[in-house]
């Protein structure tokens, strides 16, 4: 298959489970650029380690939920380039701040924009874009739409929109 559409809220297990896997995916194969793009984005929980299912991944994580800024982090740690674009909004700036460190240690780029309202993840192999942002609410409340596609033509060009239009900020 290489793309999969799901609606929030009926869908949100999948939807969780899409990005879950999707991320797991990244702390076992990191892509060379993973772009995670969101108009709004909080510290969600996106990993449910509670089984300690991912210990072989990261052993030193709890039997808890991890949080985004925490997988982001791994993924960054295992060499993958990652590339954060958010909007300049005040609902974001917890998030900025949990991001600084790896900022300021090299580990993330994060690109602030005022007008930022794109949403989507970005690996070598797939692209998942839509309507939702990466909150709480967006995964699992609102009204969206994802799609997710693995088709390399369609991941290939959207990595060139990308880079034409946010690869002077890098």
């Amino acid at each position: 298959m290489s793309s999969r559409d799901l609606t929030g809220p009926g869908q949100t297990r999948a939807i969780r489970d899409v990005l879950q896997s999707l991320f797991a995916a990244e702390l076992l194969r990191p892509s060379r650029r993973l772009w995670i793009g969101f108009g709004w984005i909080s510290d969600i929980e996106i990993l449910n380690n509670e089984a300690r299912q991912f210990s072989a991944l990261q052993p030193d994580w709890p039997a808890a939920a991890i949080r985004l800024s925490t997988v982001i982090e791994a993924v960054a740690a295992k060499g993958c380039d990652v590339v954060v674009l958010i909007r300049d909004h005040t609902n974001n700036r917890g998030f900025i701040e949990r991001m600084r460190p790896l900022q300021e240690a090299g580990a993330v780029r994060v690109i602030i924009a005022p007008d930022f309202h794109e949403k989507g993840l970005l690996g070598d192999d797939y692209v998942l874009s839509g309507s939702m942002n990466l909150t709480w609410n967006g995964i699992t409340v609102n009204d969206e739409h994802v799609l997710l596609r693995t088709d390399p033509a369609a991941v290939a060009e959207r990595r060139l929109q990308l880079e034409e239009k946010w690869g002077a900020h890098l």
